[in-house]
């Protein structure tokens, strides 16, 4: 008899005992396996003594036999109206489903046909007369660390076979076409051929082509709710919510159409399967069994492994992904939330503390638009989880068996030699930085909602204004949809079955894939696209940096969309106008109660910072001829980096089957892969998009599933364990950026009478103002002499544990609180009250310092850090032969750092400092720090002034942050960018 695994199941879901004839064994072999039996050895004996089986009338459902493998008696018409249901229109499967709630989000549609299915599965109709199956148990897909897809067995509905059979004509797939994959877990030692198996979960593909670009539903059922070692939707409780757990599933769903997980691999083949007729016994057409083939499989990898020896396979074959793709033990731990609010944080704003849980998000992986059906019309954006699985960081092919495919890279070595990697894939990375977490950010939901609050008749105006930027693919789809319909807030909570549940999921998309892949060069880098009013490409296209060797047909055949980058479509990507559209800001200033527009301002013009400076460069949408910049680089240059940890990158912009998976060879076969050869890209442009707001990416680091996030990497194998890889690596970027923007210098100390002088140079690094973006930023200068021990004797710009400057006594300095003047910019500091700020702060109509976008009416003070090579008469961005508002100097009382004359600025400022010799030993050192803060303690007082919801949420969040343990990055509320220090040796010389 034929050796392979057989499966029985002759009367029902029930224990049953399996006994297993061993040729080499002196006596048989005896397992139970719950719910299935399965036989193997070359002779099978089966006694079953089972009370309470039913005798099937030669009228009723036929008996399973050794040839055709049995579903449960009994069960033949309840199949068929299964079936029959599982091809209901989309409008009855989701009205069959119960309301979402806030409690249970769902996309009901899928969610609907998934319960169908598990009833179908459960019932094995797939084992109906008519139906194929393989004749064993037997490995699948390109094994790595065993398999893609383990133990399994394949069975074909009637329309496969048949369409099988007819050699997989060009015509696609049949509607009502379904295949299951059962997947086995090996019992005990039997883990090869002629092993006991349990039947463990199923994977089906039900052909519904009216419902998505690629026409399959997609699954994943398990048996019970484990997978590859996750607990599905397990809940750990908040740091500070006691026994209060999370209410929002935060687990990635096991289905859906637009499945990416699937379709990662099988968009590279035709019609999305991998089926021929070689998978089929004999008895139905097929030509031999799929065992053969798999083991032509494994053999393949592991000949070209042995041509590979940094492939490292033997090292990785037999371990999780967690043991190579490691944490940084000296320097990534993410510390918790605080298990209680911050003392020093709750006193600095006299409110009480909130440890009730803050309110959540929706789930990242219900974010969900997927390709709609080939005649529908498409939508011209899509959620970033259709770009996620090819575009992420992906184990098991990262094991070096595909190593050209890793989009991980070499970070060190574990022990042994072993190397480490980490995530540096597109979605990895972009998925943790402030562009894919924006619709999410709650700094600036706060800030929405008092601006909304404070104009109540213009509320609507302003939220569809604030989410063009933040929220762009769900607003920009909603004037395309419909053009005379505003972005609500709203929105951003509806669940997928609400009437604007699509918006939603892209607006809390962030600045999505699709964003920027899909702006048109139309008015680029003009004002005409400023302020998020950039112009998308069509609905089919999708812009990149390459113009050569460019593999379109699985995202054309998966999403329908063509990448390319022919013409100027790959230098939109690549030029600094792009990222001008969102990154120059200007806003009506209204009064409060008001929406009549009194001016307009400046609320942020990164973009045109960078253009007046000595990095400035021309190209197809920048035009400032005659003024090209001496040390030219653009934006992409340093958020978007082409080196890891100093080397640079060389990979596939994708990891996806392709010409470097091993293809068995199969007679007859179609390509398996369709001819889909990915070259390596170099450079390779990271999508870290890091900037330096490292307190907003603290919060979502210290608690992920506030805001809907997963405390796991799903695609880089990181199951059973939060190490949140992708996030760890997003810090380090931010801080690696920090150290990067800035230096300080401390000038030689003399003596002058009884004072002790000596200069604090600080030297703008980053290719913008620093700080640069919203005008409520700062940076200070934290200015001590100390004794050998390192006590303190004299300090200026010192803060308390909340981050707010204090004086001498401790004292919090009255400038941090005036609601009326702002800490002048200074020349010559002699006092520890006096601090150097490096800020923008700006007055309402009614003379009043405001951090309100709306209310930016009279600038009093802008000492930002210029940066090198800008000019007072940068001729491109004179009005009326003047710089506009917002973009000079304000209050630096004739400063020559910040140059008035057209002469171009050093990028620096220096700073004299008078310290009276009394106040100091005779063995001090002068050390300088460069601080700074995203969200400062004026900015956080504006924001808590009105008890809102939005406020409330983000005081509980803010409350609660670590910013005490030793790996915060945000120590004491505030980013260390760069220090100096003169030895005492020198000091004392001075005062010689």
């Amino acid at each position: 008899m034929d050796s392979s695994p057989r499966l029985l199941h002759p009367c029902g879901p029930r224990p049953l005992r399996l006994c297993l004839s061993n040729p080499s064994a002196r006596a048989s072999k005896c397992a139970s396996v719950d719910g299935m039996t399965i036989h193997s050895g070359k002779f099978v004996f089966l006694v079953l003594l089972l009370m309470g089986c039913r005798s099937p009338s030669p009228s009723s459902d036929p008996v399973p036999s050794d040839h055709e493998p049995g579903y449960i008696p009994g069960t033949a018409e309840e199949c068929r109206r299964l079936h029959a249901a599982l091809f209901e229109d989309a409008a009855t499967i989701t009205a069959s489903q119960p309301p979402a709630s806030f409690e249970a989000p769902h996309l009901p549609l899928e969610a609907g046909l998934n319960n169908r299915l598990r009833a179908f599965l459960e019932r094995q109709c797939y084992k109906l007369p008519g139906w194929s199956g393989e004749d064993g148990v037997h490995l699948t897909g390109t094994p790595t660390q065993g398999s893609s897809h383990g133990w399994v067995r394949v069975w074909y509905s009637p329309e496969v076979s048949a369409w099988l059979q007819r050699g997989r004509p060009e015509k696609e797939v049949p509607e009502q076409a379904i295949i299951i994959k059962e997947t086995f877990r090996p019992i005990g030692e039997a883990k090869e051929e002629g092993g006991v198996f349990k039947l463990v979960a199923w994977q089906p593909m039900i052909r519904r082509p009216q419902d998505s670009r690629d026409g399959w539903f997609w699954s994943d059922i398990a048996q019970d709710e484990v997978r590859h070692g996750v607990v599905a939707c397990s809940r750990p409780p908040l740091a500070w919510t006691s026994s209060e757990t999370l209410r929002l599933d935060n687990c990635r769903p096991f289905n859906g159409f637009g499945y990416q997980v699937c379709l990662r691999c099988h968009a590279s083949q035709r019609d999305f399967t991998f089926a021929q007729t070689t998978h089929l016994p004999a008895s139905t057409g097929g030509t031999r069994a799929r065992t053969q083939t798999i083991y032509d499989y494994r053999r393949v990898w592991r000949e070209a492994d042995a041509q590979n020896p940094d492939n490292h396979y033997d090292d990785y074959k037999n371990k999780p992904a967690s043991t190579y793709i490691a944490p940084h033990p000296d320097r990534d731990t993410i510390p918790p939330a605080l298990g209680g609010a911050n003392p020093e944080f709750v006193a600095q704003y006299g409110l009480p503390a909130d440890e009730s849980a803050p309110s959540e998000d929706i789930p990242r992986f219900f974010d969900h638009v997927f390709a709609k059906a080939a005649q529908q019309q498409p939508d011209t954006f899509l959620t970033s989880d259709q770009c996620w699985s090819c575009h992420s960081g992906v184990g098991h092919i990262a094991q070096g068996l595909a190593g050209a495919g890793s989009l991980l890279a070499r970070d060190g070595e574990l022990a042994e030699g072993t190397p480490r990697y980490a995530d540096v894939s597109s979605y990895g990375e972009w998925s943790v930085s402030m562009m894919g977490l924006a619709g999410r950010d709650p700094i600036f939901r706060a800030q929405r909602e008092w601006e909304a609050h404070h104009r109540e008749a213009c509320a609507d105006d302003i939220t569809d204004l604030c989410y063009s930027c933040h929220g762009a693919a769900g607003q920009r789809q909603l004037r395309l949809d419909a053009p005379s319909r505003k972005f609500d807030h709203a929105m951003v909570s509806a669940l997928a079955d609400a009437p604007d549940g699509k918006y939603g999921a892209l607006a809390r998309d962030g600045v999505s894939c699709s964003v920027c892949h899909q702006m048109s060069g139309k008015d680029l880098g003009t004002p005409a696209s400023y302020t998020g009013n950039w112009t998308p490409t069509a609905a089919d296209d999708v812009q990149g940096p390459f113009s050569a060797d460019v593999r379109a047909d699985p995202m054309k055949r998966a999403l329908g969309k063509t990448p390319s980058g022919e013409g100027d479509r790959s230098q939109v990507v690549r030029s600094s106008a792009l990222c001008g559209s969102c990154h120059v800001v200007k806003l009506p200033v209204r009064k409060v109660g008001s929406c009549t527009n009194e001016r307009f301002f400046f609320e942020q013009a990164t973009f045109l910072e960078w253009r007046n400076s000595s990095y400035r460069v021309n190209d197809a949408f920048i035009k400032d001829e005659g003024h090209a910049g001496a040390t030219p680089q653009r934006c992409q240059d340093c958020h978007m980096p082409k080196s890891f940890a100093g080397s640079p990158l060389k990979k596939k912009i994708a990891s996806i089957e392709d010409t470097d998976f091993p293809t068995a060879s199969i007679p007859g076969a179609p390509d398996v892969h369709m001819g889909v050869e990915l070259v390596e890209r170099t450079p390779y442009s990271r999508h870290q998009l890091s900037g330096i707001n490292l307190f907003a990416l603290s919060m979502f680091a210290q608690a992920p599933r506030v805001f809907g996030l997963a405390d796991y990497d799903y695609m880089s194998n990181q199951h059973g364990e939060p190490t949140r890889l992708q996030m760890k690596t997003a810090l380090l970027s931010g801080r690696a950026v920090a150290d990067a923007s800035a230096a300080v210098e401390i000038g030689v100390p003399t003596v002058n009478g009884d004072h002790l002088d000596f200069t604090v140079k600080v030297t703008n690094k980053a290719g913008h103002k620093l700080p640069s973006g919203v005008a409520f930023r700062r940076a200070f200068l934290e200015v001590s002499i100390e004794d050998d021990s390192g006590g303190t004797l004299w300090a200026s710009g010192r803060t308390n544990g909340a981050g707010a400057i204090i004086g001498h006594d401790g004292e919090v300095l009255a400038s941090e609180l005036d609601t009326l003047a702002p800490e002048p910019h200074h020349q010559v500091i002699t006092r520890e009250d006096e601090v150097q700020i490096y800020e923008e702060r700006i007055a309402d109509s009614n003379g009043k310092l405001t951090t309100s976008f709306l209310g930016l009416y009279q600038p009093l003070k802008d000492n930002r850090l210029l940066p090198t090579g800008w000019k007072s008469t940068f001729e491109p961005l004179l009005e009326n032969g003047k710089l506009p508002e917002g973009l000079a100097p304000h209050g630096v009382d004739g400063d020559p750092d910040y140059p008035a004359d057209g002469s171009a600025a050093c990028g620096c400022d220096v700073v004299s400092y008078h310290v009276p010799l009394s106040a100091i030993s005779q063995h001090a050192r002068v050390r300088a720090r460069l601080h700074y803060q995203a969200i400062p303690p004026y900015y956080l007082r504006d924001r808590f002034s009105v008890p809102l919801p939005d406020a409330r949420r983000l005081y509980q969040i803010a409350s609660h942050l670590d910013t005490t343990s030793a790996t915060s990055v945000i120590p004491g509320w505030k980013l260390p960018l760069t220090e100096a220090v003169r030895p005492s040796r020198e000091v004392s010389g001075a005062r010689r």
